[in-house]
């Protein structure tokens, strides 16, 4: 009976044994299948995704969870490493199936012995299940689970690829695993570079990296125990390798003797500012619905390979241009001292290099003109003459003013700032030893590359982390807006030699008024639009704006006000219609403003009678004449009132006065009172001439210019009208020959006067915004000139929302640079990249392709570009920006960029072609420079503007602190173009930049081929170096500029076309 119960409970106990280890074997096999059907494993293995430059293997970064990895497929381990690994952790690892039962004996006994777990009897096979699933208890149930685990994984994959999942699974340091991070880490190789001893440490070390790194100890003492203790087992290892016959005897011998060559390499990939706008890029909708088409939810783990336009050339060449042209502009500002600690830890959150060194200063020798530093790792060197100029030349500035130049003496005065014991910020130079000496700056910039639609290159900022500048900083660029301006005007009728004003003068707009300040004297009172670009005229660049409709008829007109969505809408009552303008656009229509707007018309109308009258001079008279201009208003605006006028100097009146009687002057109401006085006058003079009671005094406001009689209020310098002269030329003395005000003769003031009151009777009996009303209200044109730019530069690229405001020229909008770049981009090429349906500054294309972990393509890049310019207007604008460089505010860049080629032992520089546009903001809070470095044309070898890199740069304080002091002011050509320049001189000296062009072909290239490759109605035309007005005259002194024009016989014919 005992012996049949004692059976049957055997029975019952083997079959629980049996029913639970069944249970639990088929656990692990469905928790497997599961795993790998939904892409678990394959997560678990990758664990990152690299990101790479344009040349499709060198890492940018890399996207990863928790765990940081270098993913080694088989034939890339060394066979080194894996004779290591086998005699060290697994000698049967090739005869087994998932677990070594005479290993797992050993452990029994030896475990039973001390009673609790000690020694582990796990294969490589166990040892990865337990990386991959994890076990956190180290008892018999979990090692039964992690037994079924490796029978399961043999079943599924080879030895190899066990092998292969083993070494990119172990745990090296921090976020690391695998053996290409060992490598890296230990010693900063390559894993397929690792020597024997190498191989045989790390192999040794698997179990406790933390025993044998001596980059993680305290103490000296520490660090010289772990690499004690380091080679002892790489000793160990080298000993079971002997004893397999892995190695021979004279390898072992060898190697024992060799410590082992720590060599500690940097394992993670630096914070920068492209990764955050790649996984921002990502993780738009856009990207998601395309990754999740794929099954991937999370990129960190997905394994998937991205590859960028970014060049790995252009990158380190603007990064590095900021960083050491910044400085310079830093100590210009605020001058120079040490380092702070601060300052110091502003650069330990950029790992991006290249980065200055930080060193301590030993000694300062005045007299010799250096300094002794040490720096980390006991290394010690020099800051000679040389390595001083560069920031001295900077400092002197900053002490005596921008025209100082560098002089030695000037050394032993700056050495006063620096003594003994200083941190002080430094360059590696050439020589070894020697260093240039830097500084750490306030000042923040930004860079962006783009070209082909494509980012090629982005800094955003001196570190180059956190906050990207390049993008997400908005700042106002100035100048920068004005070709989206004259973009504006070609597209309606415009051409860029046409005349502009470059006037002092009060501007009106509903019920605001604009009075433009230059930032420099103009040079005369006229320019061409071109002109207004080159030398960058504040002044006619508002002109423009606000005359920008004048060239269009009526039928123009109102398709460009439909397609703004300012005309009447069809299914709109013109009560509607005139509440919206009214009340959404401020445009109200009463008595004076019809007035206004009859004047506008009078003054077209009166030209043939100003022609026919032989007085064609008024002409251009005629554009600057207003309506009315109220005194109050340009008092206001010129800072003539009480309050302001107590500060001035009695020279600033004097210059306010007289900029005030200009602009008076051209007053059309005071004109015409004063043309009502002088008739009256003029029947009294010719009353008492003809009766001999003629004097002197009745002639007091009338004065003889040549063969003109003026008549003024205003003392000026020509003789009186004398009454014996009169009495002798009293046929020359006609009340309609009289110039009022030495603007215009009365005749033509009463013909306009008399136009008006037509043009307004008739305006008077139509509804007021009926459009042959509303259309040729000034303010009504100007709103739809506003809108228009607005919409234009919207076009070119510019997502940021914008004023319409009359200052918008000069750059009162904040945008970010990346979208200036995108703007400049549009006009060379005519055409707009961007990524999904949106326009966004974090969407422009900058993934080239998307493959998963095995290299299959996920996504590519399609090139899709909209129209947005035609050919013509790219041309002229692109001459607009060539000029610029050449004779204009960008003009250091003439000459400055130079491909560097040697022949025949010589080095040779061939300057490349610029072409820019400067910005400064207003009271210097920002310096920019936005220009292009043509392209190559591959199949044509040649330069070619519109495969060019578009460059984009701004500098300035993130506070908006301006950029200025009593000495020194920084323009955009000043701050911003130093730093386009080195960018700009990476890129022309890249390999493929001159692998793919000669010099003869840049030197014999004619700029026309380069802007205009097919070809247009496009000539050259000599203008005045001072107006950029096309001139007869020739020769060295006088321009020769592309225009869209044509020549008949001698006259030249402007082309104009309306693209709205």
């Amino acid at each position: 009976m005992t012996k049949k119960v004692f059976f049957i409970c055997f029975i019952l106990v083997f079959f629980s044994i049996f029913l639970y280890l069944a249970y639990l074997y088929r656990s692990v096999e469905q928790d497997i299948s599961y795993r790998i059907k939904h892409g678990l494993f394959e997560e678990a293995m990758a664990s990152e995704s690299p990101v790479y430059y344009d040349d499709g293997k060198t890492l940018i970064g890399v996207f990863f969870k928790k765990t940081h990895r270098r993913y080694l497929h088989y034939d890339e381990i060394p066979k080194l490493f894996i004779k290591a690994l086998i005699a060290t952790e697994d000698q049967r690892f090739f005869e087994h199936h998932g677990f070594d039962i005479k290993a797992i004996l050993r452990a029994f006994i030896a475990n039973l012995k001390a009673g609790r777990i000690v020694e582990g009897g796990s294969t490589i096979t166990q040892q990865l299940a337990k990386n991959i699933f994890g076990r956190r208890k180290r008892t018999y149930s979990a090692k039964l689970k992690e037994l079924f685990q490796a029978i399961l994984l043999e079943k599924r994959f080879s030895k190899e690829k066990i092998l292969e999942m083993y070494c990119n699974q172990f745990f090296v340091t921090g976020y690391g695993k695998g053996l290409q991070i060992a490598a890296r880490y230990f010693f900063d190789k390559d894993a397929r570079e690792l020597t024997l001893v190498e191989a045989a440490f790390i192999a040794g070390a698997l179990h406790a990296p933390a025993r044998y790194n001596p980059f993680i100890k305290k103490t000296e003492a520490e660090r010289k125990r772990a690499i004690l203790l380091a080679k002892r087992r790489k000793d160990y290892v080298l000993k079971r390798m002997l004893e397999m016959h892995f190695i021979t005897k004279e390898q072992y011998l060898e190697a024992k003797k060799k410590p082992v060559p720590f060599k500690k390499g940097k394992i993670t990939y630096a914070l920068n500012v492209i990764m955050d706008y790649i996984k921002e890029q990502l993780e738009s909708e856009y990207m998601k619905s395309i990754l999740r088409k794929e099954g991937i939810e999370n990129i960190a783990t997905s394994g998937i390979r991205i590859y960028t336009s970014i060049n790995k050339d252009i990158q380190k060449g603007a990064l590095l241009a900021l960083r050491e042209k910044l400085p310079l502009l830093d100590v210009k500002l605020r001058g120079y001292k040490p380092e702070t600690e601060e300052e110091i830890s502003k650069i330990r959150n950029s790992l991006m290099k290249p980065l200055p060194q930080i060193a301590t200063v030993k000694e300062v020798d005045k007299k010799k003109c250096l300094i002794k530093i040490s720096l980390k790792d006991k290394k010690e060197g020099i800051i000679d003459e040389d390595g001083l100029k560069q920031i001295v030349a900077a400092w002197i500035k900053w002490k005596k003013g921008r025209q100082a130049r560098y002089n030695k003496k000037y050394v032993s005065l700056f050495l006063k700032n620096i003594r003994k014991g200083d941190k002080v910020a430094v360059w590696p130079d050439q020589k070894e030893g020697r260093y240039t000496l830097t500084k750490i700056p306030k000042l923040e910039g930004a860079v962006v590359v783009l070209q082909n639609g494509m980012i090629k290159a982005m800094v955003g900022g001196y570190c180059n982390v956190f906050f990207n500048r390049a993008v997400d900083a908005k700042r106002q660029l100035g100048s920068i807006f004005k070709p989206f301006l004259f973009v504006s005007a070609l597209k309606l009728k415009w051409n860029t030699l046409d005349e502009l004003y470059d006037i002092r003068d009060l501007y009106r707009f509903e019920d605001t008024y604009y009075f433009p300040k230059p930032d420099h004297t103009p040079p005369s009172q006229k320019v061409s639009m071109a002109w207004a670009g080159v030398k960058s005229e504040n002044l006619a660049s508002v002109w423009l704006l606000y005359h920008l409709m004048d060239r269009l008829n009526m039928e123009e007109f109102e398709k460009v006000a439909a397609a703004l969505g300012l005309a009447k809408r069809r299914w709109e009552t013109y009560d509607e219609y005139a509440e919206r303008i009214r009340d959404k656009y401020g445009i109200l229509i009463n008595k004076e403003i019809l007035k206004e707007a009859a004047f506008s018309i009078a003054k077209k109308k009166v030209k043939p009678d100003i022609i026919f009258s032989g007085h064609e001079e008024v002409l251009n008279i005629i554009p600057r004449l207003h309506w009315s201009i109220k005194e109050e208003i340009l008092d206001k605006e010129l800072g003539l009132y009480p309050e302001k006028i107590k500060k001035l100097t009695p020279e600033e009146i004097k210059e306010k006065e007289k900029i005030k009687k200009e602009i008076l002057r051209y007053d059309f109401q005071r004109l015409y009172e004063l043309n009502q006085e002088m008739k009256s006058k003029y029947s009294i003079i010719m009353d008492a001439l003809y009766n001999g009671r003629l004097s002197a005094d009745m002639l007091n406001e009338f004065y003889l210019d040549g063969q003109r009689i003026v008549y003024t209020e205003d003392k000026i310098d020509f003789p009186h009208l004398d009454p014996k002269w009169l009495a002798s030329n009293s046929s020359s003395f006609k009340e309609k020959e009289i110039w009022i005000n030495d603007i215009m003769p009365s005749g033509i003031i009463d013909l306009i006067y008399s136009y008006t009151e037509k043009e307004y009777k008739r305006l008077s009996s139509i509804r007021a915004y009926d459009p042959e009303v509303l259309y040729r209200i000034p303010d009504f044109r100007v709103l739809v000139g506003l809108h228009y730019v607005v919409n234009t530069a919207k076009k070119l690229g510019i997502s940021t929302h914008l004023d319409p405001v009359l200052s918008f020229p000069l750059g009162p909008n904040s945008i970010s640079i990346i979208e200036a770049a995108v703007a400049y981009q549009t006009i060379i090429t005519g055409k707009l990249y961007h990524i999904g349906e949106k326009l966004s500054p974090s969407m422009l294309p900058i993934i080239k392709k998307i493959t998963d972990r095995h290299g299959n393509l996920i996504w590519k890049y399609e090139p899709e570009s909209h129209p947005v310019l035609s050919k013509r207007v790219s041309a002229a604008i692109s001459e607009v920006l060539r000029n610029v460089v050449k004779m204009g505010t960008g003009r250091k860049a003439d000459g400055a960029v130079v491909m560097k080629i040697k022949q025949g032992g010589e080095q040779i520089k061939v300057p490349i072609p610029c072409f820019g546009k400067t910005g400064t903001a207003n009271h210097f809070t920002n310096s920019s420079f936005i220009g292009i470095v043509p392209g190559i044309n591959r199949k044509q070898r040649k330069l070619e503007l519109r495969k060019g890199y578009v460059i984009a740069v701004y500098v300035s304080y993130d506070d908006n602190t301006p950029m200025k002091n009593q000495n020194i002011s920084i323009y955009g050509a000043s701050g911003a173009l130093p730093i386009w320049i080195s960018t700009a001189n990476s890129i022309v000296n890249s390999q493929f930049y001159k692998n793919n062009i000669q010099p003869a072909d840049i030197v014999f290239t004619n700029p026309k081929e380069i802007i205009l490759p097919e070809g247009d109605q496009f000539i050259y035309v000599n203008v005045s170096p001072i107006t950029g007005l096309p001139t007869v005259s020739s020769g060295f002194n006088f321009p020769k500029i592309l225009a869209n024009a044509r020549k008949n016989d001698s006259q030249i014919i402007f082309l104009r076309r309306f693209e709205p």
